[in-house]
């Protein structure tokens, strides 16, 4: 009887190995650009903008069958001008181009995570839409490379001069997406990092100590198609910027050293005092996008990839 239990619990053991490994396997990179699509329709309606800029409510639809929102800010005064796809928080697409302000004039799209569920989840809650969390997850480096398809077609967008830029958690995901899609000649990430273990296992404050480890391991170990670490190298010759916090309470600082050292140059490394970047603290937006543009007007007139050196700007300058 133990015997035939044990068969039995060791054939659902199998089985359900089995199916996980199907329902969770994704062949990356590949899987990113095939799940892309194609361009295949585009809804623009009229937003407020402002004395420089148009402003545009945007919805790309793939072929694919996914669509992706976001708010473009352009340029009122003829011309190409460089472009910047951004990410931020759930939801912050029109407030993360809105924030952005550069000297010269910029095409910016500030882009929605491709994710269409509530966005306050209980624990329950969470795990109930894991795999579609996931999915989402998975689906917004495409999303950034069909973004980039949408701005090339454009004619105010000097595609020469494309940035793709991502924050907290949007710099996770531009990480892949930076990687993958060379016509970008630059990648900026504000408060990222690299090692999804150790950050899930910094960021796991109310687990028991104990189990903060097993759990942060497990999460990593469902996302790594997309762990930063496995894809930053192949931003180089192009260039990277990363920004970050010497304090941050929710990126460790090895979880920043790791990144950087994973990285090839041209790269670098810009500490802005004191930690994450909050949507509720205004004074750490502005020190960040005032940091941010001051460092993609200074990427613009640099010399060519491959010839910058790399710059590290600790707390002590």
């Amino acid at each position: 009887m133990f015997a035939l239990i044990l068969g039995a619990v060791m054939l659902v053991v199998v089985a359900i190995s089995g199916y996980l490994a199907r329902a969770l396997a994704f062949d990356a990179p590949e899987a990113f650009w095939r799940q892309k699509g194609e361009l295949v329709a585009v809804a623009e309606e009229p937003a407020e903008g402002d004395a420089l800029h148009q402003a545009y409510q945007v919805t790309l639809t793939s072929s694919a069958g996914f669509s992706v929102r976001g708010h473009l800010h352009v340029p009122r005064r003829q011309g190409r001008w460089p472009a910047l796809v951004a990410m931020g928080g759930v939801l912050t697409g029109r407030s993360t181009a809105e924030f952005i302000t550069v000297k010269e004039p910029f095409v910016v799209l500030g882009l929605d995570y491709p994710w269409d569920g509530p966005t306050r989840l209980s624990p329950l809650g969470f795990l109930v839409r894991l795999l579609k969390i996931r999915r989402a997850m998975f689906l917004t480096p495409s999303a950034v490379l069909l973004a980039v398809d949408y701005l090339q077609r454009r004619p105010e967008v000097d595609s020469s001069r494309l940035v793709l830029g991502g924050a907290s958690f949007g710099a996770l995901l531009m990480a892949v997406a930076g990687a993958l899609d060379e016509r970008a000649g630059t990648v900026m990430l504000a408060y990222g990092g690299g090692d999804y273990a150790a950050l899930l296992e910094g960021n796991l404050r109310e687990l028991p100590r104990w189990l903060r480890r097993p759990v942060g391991r497990a999460g990593a170990w469902l996302v790594r198609p997309i762990e930063p670490l496995r894809y930053i190298a192949q931003v180089s010759p192009r260039r990277l910027i990363l920004i970050n916090g010497p304090d941050d309470d929710w990126i460790p600082h090895h979880c920043v050293k790791v990144l950087y050292e994973a990285a090839r140059e041209p790269k670098r490394l810009i500490w802005l005092e004191p930690g994450h970047v909050s949507s509720k603290d205004p004074v750490s937006i502005e020190r960040t996008v005032r940091a941010a543009a001051q460092a993609l007007s200074a990427e613009l007139t640099a010399d060519p990839p491959g010839v910058e050196q790399a710059l590290t700007e600790g707390p002590g300058g």
